[in-house]
């Protein structure tokens, strides 16, 4: 037993196998402190930093209960609301450079998907300062009505999707700055014109998610239509975590706000997000130490499409351990993987959700094992004999020189009569993902202009 103190709420064990599973977005607020060469000590949240540089130009200082949004609507009420566009974007021009450790120790955990509430690039610049280059950048513009044309691909732990809910301040236009504002986000939002991208909002939407918050400030009625909107609240969610400081449990209608959001599955406690976030750290890096090489390299193709080839696996629920593995070894290796629920939502039509995967994915793995020929022999039902047979139907409208299924094993298998006609690859050992990401990753930049698509992993 670890005797160390631990930050990790005990109602929480979950919390670091769900971070390493990929099943935890991370939510940064406005309540994370500033980078310490901005503001001296390092203990200045944003909010606050943004609040009193604008009360500083109305002439006024910042009292304790002023809230950013206060100020805002202050400044738009002033003479000098043509410029809070503007002023704000300067502000936050400053942080371009910049992180801190907060950022940093979030940035070494194997987070997919960060939403941040902050129109700032600190947590996008701490992934690249840890070594993840390849991390995604995008934002929410209420002012578009259609989709953004830079499409987002399936994020990994090697090129996780940062994705600002309120706009970002080098696209001034999409700030959400004054009520005026707020209004149009959220009927834009909640209408889905523009929609979230596909890759934010599958993730979102997998009951298995986890939701981090660090300094969010649940304080704001709206709030609560927003994250219903984002598919954050609602029946069959694994519970989630939110770490507030004291201004949140400072204003009157703390604890309702305390209860409406537990009961949407949202714990809210007070603690110490930079605490937690470095012991995280720490056991992530005792747990997984980092590789002086890798056991077999990505292989290196002329000309390669930018885009990770997406991939279904299909699998029986008994071998849900193996299957994981065995998406950690893909992603590893340069192949996006969908982890997708290990349990559909109640209510929700999986059939048409399965049917609609593997009608957007670029391969289809078929994941056999001893496990899954005991089912069959003793005629259970398995769900992965309907995804064989959709995965079987598209195939049937492909040239016959188009690799999209591909059969892997596990153990000693049985011949299946639906795939006598393909090779199979044994993935019990490292060499065997090896292979068969080699075989995803060469026969995918043989595809000229492979295009975005959506993919799914389920088990069944």
């Amino acid at each position: 037993m670890d005797p160390r103190p631990s930050a990790v709420p005990p109602e929480f064990a979950d919390l670091m196998p769900s971070i390493c599973a990929g099943n935890c977005v991370l939510v940064l607020g406005p309540r994370i402190a500033m980078p310490a060469a901005i503001c001296e000590g390092g203990d200045t949240p944003i909010a606050d930093y943004l609040g009193r540089n604008l009360l500083g130009d109305l002439g006024e200082e910042k009292a304790e209960s002023t809230t950013l949004r206060d100020v805002l609507i202050r400044y738009d009420q002033s003479e000098k609301s043509p410029f809070l566009r503007g002023r704000y974007r300067q502000l936050l021009s400053t942080l371009d450079r910049h992180t801190t450790d907060l950022h940093r120790d979030l940035a070494s955990l194997p987070f997919r998907l960060v939403l941040v509430a902050t129109p700032d690039k600190m947590m996008a610049n701490a992934f690249r300062a840890v070594g993840k280059p390849d991390v995604q950048e995008a934002d929410y513009n209420y002012r578009q009505r259609l989709a953004p044309d830079v499409a987002l691909s399936l994020p990994t732990s090697r090129n996780p999707i940062v994705y600002s809910l309120f706009g970002r301040h080098d696209h001034p236009e999409s700030m959400v700055l004054t009520d005026k504002n707020l209004i149009d986000y959220l009927v834009t939002i909640t209408k889905g014109s523009p929609p979230l991208p596909d890759a934010v909002r599958f993730m979102l939407a997998a009951p298995s998610t986890l939701f981090l918050f660090f300094g969010f400030g649940f304080t704001s009625w709206w709030l609560r239509l927003l994250l219903r909107v984002l598919d954050v609240t609602g029946i069959d969610r694994q519970p989630s975590l939110a770490l507030e400081d004291v201004s949140t449990f400072g204003v009157t209608d703390t604890r309702e706000n305390q209860a409406f959001f537990k009961s949407a599955g949202i714990y809210i406690q007070p603690g110490d997000w930079s605490a937690l976030a470095r012991e995280l750290a720490t056991r992530y890096r005792e747990d997984f130490p980092p590789q002086t090489a890798p056991t077999q390299p990505m292989p290196k193709i002329a000309g390669a499409n930018p885009r990770r080839p997406l991939v279904f696996l299909s699998y029986a629920s008994d071998d849900a351990e193996t299957v994981n593995r065995l998406r950690r070894g893909l992603e590893d290796r340069g192949v996006a993987v969908w982890q997708d629920s290990t349990n559909l939502r109640a209510g929700q039509n999986w059939k048409n959700t399965i049917d609609d995967y593997i009608s957007r994915v670029d391969y289809f793995v078929f994941v056999q094992t001893e496990n899954m020929d005991r089912r069959d022999s003793s005629r259970d039902d398995g769900v992965y004999n309907h995804e064989l047979k959709r995965a079987l139907d598209r195939a049937e409208y492909k040239r016959d020189d188009v690799v999209f299924i591909l059969h892997v094993t596990v153990g000693h298998c049985e011949p299946r009569t639906e795939l006598a006609r393909l090779h199979h690859i044994a993935i019990d050992t490292d060499e065997g993902v090896a292979t068969l990401a080699s075989h995803i990753l060469e026969s995918f930049q043989s595809v000229p202009g492979a295009t975005t698509a959506g993919a799914g992993q389920h088990a069944t």
